[in-house]
């Protein structure tokens, strides 16, 4: 009993002193700070819709069956058959991914747990942490993984044989990915949710493989173990150096940097041509976490530059990129549009994870109206509206369509993702300074989504209501405990002209900053309303490196023509196929044959509540226009060939 009694003690004082031990970025008074997810609510929007979608799928998982491989590893008896899919089915030769929704599962049900409150959704956390905890503890060293003979294969590449391509190493798909998803994972619970137990783990997982295999390779070996997909594993590194102050994972952290992207990047260098998209996206989420606790100038660069070269050269209308999963010249996008694999969700997810790590150093309107892009054009469309499961691929192809993932079939990486993106939806919504020079409190707002804010560590009460892009109208209820001053920075919308601001029914002039947002700076009554009125228009854009094709958009979005059902599959719901590729003739795609600048004046208004359009134009004649987003289990076109 005494024993156990000292080592119960110990493990209390450990856990205190690693809480203790937090590390700060290096710019921490200067950095822009996200509201806690429990302080942001949705209210009734396509975006609420996608929440509640998503929550039920989480609730729908069987938690013993995700833990299958876990409790196989760790050498004790399985509770639940696995799922089918890439969980546990041959995948392109490289065998399954073997445990590896787990990791997301973690962070899904812990961001969830935050925006919701659903107290089913924590007891489902708890659950799954025990089970960890106990195949951690059976595995004794610290191990803690799904994938078959995990010790076996990391002990060859500990003693240099390496043999890397991308996604496999020494032909088992992505391991060092795995661990960092479920470094991810524990990492959410234990700051989302506070669950004490799930930190201990993340540093006994991140001890194994810094101490068992990182420290037992040169530097160049552990460069060819990058040359694998590894998600963001130096992004959790500096996470764990966070979390407990322990130089160690620092040191791991920057060995851990892949040198074939941040060093090109970091001179200026759009050398992503032919690359995997989305195995270089997470990294530089990585590079720029390792600037913020090194003040390594490089790596601030070479994260820039990525963010600004994807965006400006390799992204679509919906603010997606790539096809076929890799990058490709802006030259190519012409013919890469005829392509059935557009681009890929995941890629989406981690760009706005590393916008959203942008956006705290430097908070923009140019950040914020991308995160948008893609949030209300790509995310917001990729699961269907019955099941709410996601896409893997968005074609570009007029005329093309989507197939999404099946609930237990599938397990796609865009599944893996595409869990997440619902259980935070509330994020990037507003936004704050963690100090300021005047110590004056202020709200960003950053999207225009219907919720409240609840900041009551302030005495601050925001409810956003809007029917966008149904109605050209914002209200803002700003409700506070006393009379005070608060800042309000609201963006100001690169798709709107002429937009007016009235403050308790008064309309008033606002400073535009640098930044782009809206400032407004007042001594507020308790009580008090904001309303914007941002007017819409029909606006075109032209596909990247051509003029052969031309998008519409409205407002924040894009719109999408029906195409009707011809040759459509007898399902939408893929198993282990994640692409859509019955194609139709692009002669059945009606063709703008006005100039660019003409279009808009050919686009009519044939419903204002559900938002629909009509195009007077010869050929059109039968197609009805909308926001993509609402378009499903049918053909439709986001980009139109122009010819004039």
């Amino acid at each position: 009993m005494k024993i156990t009694l000292t080592l119960l003690l110990l493990v209390v004082l450990n856990n205190q002193a690693i809480a203790s031990f937090r590390k700060e970025p290096i710019l921490n008074d200067s950095l822009e700070a996200y509201f806690s997810l429990n302080e942001v609510r949705l209210l009734e929007s396509p975006f609420l819709s996608l929440q509640q979608k998503g929550k039920e799928y989480l609730l729908w998982l069987n938690p013993d069956s995700l833990l299958h491989f876990y409790r196989i590893e760790a050498g004790l008896p399985s509770k639940a058959a696995p799922y089918a899919g890439w969980e546990s089915q041959e995948v392109w030769g490289a065998g399954p991914l073997r445990g590896g929704f787990l990791g997301f599962y973690l962070s899904s049900v812990s961001m969830m747990y935050q925006s919701t409150g659903d107290a089913e959704l924590l007891k489902r956390l708890k659950y799954v942490l025990k089970e960890l905890q106990l195949c951690q503890k059976a595995g004794k060293d610290g191990f803690l993984l799904g994938i078959k003979d995990g010790r076996k294969l990391f002990k060859e590449v500990a003693d240099g044989k390496i043999k890397t391509n991308n996604p496999t190493v020494n032909g088992v798909w992505a391991p060092v990915y795995l661990i960092n998803k479920m470094l991810l994972g524990l990492s959410a619970a234990y700051t989302q949710c506070e669950q004490k137990e799930a930190l201990p783990m993340l540093v006994r997982l991140a001890d194994w493989f810094g101490y068992q295999v990182l420290d037992k390779l040169t530097n160049d070996q552990i460069q060819q173990l990058l040359v694998c997909e590894h998600g963001s594993i130096n992004e959790s590194y500096v996470e764990a150096y966070e979390l407990t102050g322990e130089k160690r994972f620092l040191d791991w952290a920057c060995r851990l940097n892949d040198r074939e992207m941040w060093l090109p990047l970091s001179e200026g260098k759009d050398i992503l041509f032919g690359w995997h998209a989305n195995t270089q996206i997470p990294k530089f989420t990585g590079f720029h976490k390792y600037y913020l606790f090194t003040g390594d100038q490089r790596f601030l660069t070479a994260a820039t530059n990525f963010w600004n070269i994807v965006t400006q050269n390799h992204t679509w209308v919906i603010g997606g990129n790539s096809t076929g999963e890799h990058f490709f010249p802006k030259e190519e996008f012409a013919e890469r549009l005829l392509l059935v694999g557009g681009p890929e969700t995941c890629n989406s997810v981690n760009m706005l994870r590393l916008t959203e790590t942008l956006f705290c150093q430097h908070p923009d309107a140019a950040k914020a109206a991308y995160y948008e892009r893609v949030l209300f054009n790509h995310i917001l469309s990729a699961y269907d509206p019955e099941k709410g499961m996601c896409c893997y691929f968005t074609s570009m192809r007029p005329g093309h369509y989507r197939i999404y993932a099946s609930r237990d079939s599938s397990f796609w990486c865009c599944g893996h993702t595409g869990l997440e993106s619902p259980a935070k939806l509330g994020k990037f919504i507003y936004s704050h300074k963690k100090k300021n020079a005047e110590q004056e409190n202020e709200i960003r707002v950053n999207l225009f989504i219907p919720s409240i804010l609840s900041w009551k560590e302030e005495g601050v009460e925001l409810i956003q209501q809007n029917c966008i892009p149904e109605s050209e109208q914002v209200n803002f209820i700003l409700n506070l405990k006393e009379k005070r001053r608060l800042v309000l920075r609201i963006r100001k919308p690169e798709w709107t002209d002429k937009a007016t601001i009235a403050i308790n029914g008064k309309v008033v002039r606002s400073f535009l900053d640098r930044d782009g947002y809206w400032v407004i700076n007042n001594v507020w009554e308790r009580k008090n309303t904001i309303t914007l009125n941002l007017p819409m228009r029909i606006y075109t854009e032209n596909l990247v490196g051509s003029g052969r094709y031309i998008a519409l958009l409205y407002g924040p979005y894009v719109l999408a023509g029906h195409l009707g059902k011809e040759n459509l599959p007898v399902t939408f719901w893929g198993k282990m196929n994640n692409t859509a590729m019955n194609k139709v003739d692009l002669a059945t795609v009606p063709v703008f044959t006005v100039p660019a600048e003409q279009i808009p004046t050919c686009v009519e208004s044939v419903s204002a509540a559900p938002l629909k359009f009509k195009i007077n134009l010869k050929g059109f004649e039968k197609i009805v226009i909308e926001p993509f987003y609402k378009i499903h289990f049918e053909r439709y076109a986001i980009y139109w060939p122009i010819s004039y």
